[in-house]
């Protein structure tokens, strides 16, 4: 019996210190671990947008219509940032004429899905949210929208270092477009 005892005290000695240094081996050995995953970063077609970026003020002109009346002189400002993570640009504006008074936000991200940039603007002027999309035809960035029945086209060109010229038409039905709205951007 004492023969059995001390065989049962020596297996478990034995298993007592191969359980250790297994533990002991487990700690000091670190698993491989995955590799970082890269975060996603914002394609050329978000840095083809940086001409907006920075505060810029707005001299615009109503042209006469039949939407604008005779018209009216206009002034304003805008003020764009990139947004997380530089997928989209954001921006603020206000814009005082005798016709109103514009106030309102404006986002634009690229949506490879629909290979175009969205476009979400809201503002003081009509309920909800304005969704549109933008491409870039030659060196312009033509921006569409829909108001109800009429559809709205922004035209950015002559895009400079300091300076933008940006043009706003309608379109009603089939009917051409017809110029409404122009002004000269000027980076402060």
């Amino acid at each position: 019996m004492r023969k059995a005892g001390l065989m049962l005290w020596f297996v478990m000695l034995v298993a007592m210190l191969g359980i250790g240094l297994r533990a002991q081996q487990s700690s000091s050995e670190k698993p491989a671990s995955a590799p970082a995953m890269q975060a996603p970063q914002p394609g050329p077609e978000m840095q083809r947008l940086n001409f907006l970026l920075g505060d810029w003020t707005m001299d615009g002109e109503y042209l006469k219509s039949p939407t604008t009346g005779n018209g009216a002189k206009q002034t304003g400002w805008y003020k764009a940032r990139l947004g997380p993570g530089g997928f989209s640009v954001i921006a603020d504006f206000e814009a005082d004429s005798t016709l109103d008074n514009e106030i309102g936000h404006e986002l634009l991200t690229w949506d490879p899905m629909k290979d175009a940039y969205t476009t979400v603007t809201v503002g003081n002027g009509f309920p909800g949210a304005i969704i549109g999309s933008a491409k870039w035809e030659g060196d312009n960035l033509v921006i569409r929208t829909e108001f109800g029945a009429m559809h709205m086209r922004a035209v950015y060109s002559h895009v400079r270092e300091k300076t933008i010229q940006i043009e706003e038409s309608y379109q009603s039905g089939d009917a051409p477009y017809q110029l409404i709205w122009q002004a000269t951007a000027t980076k402060k």
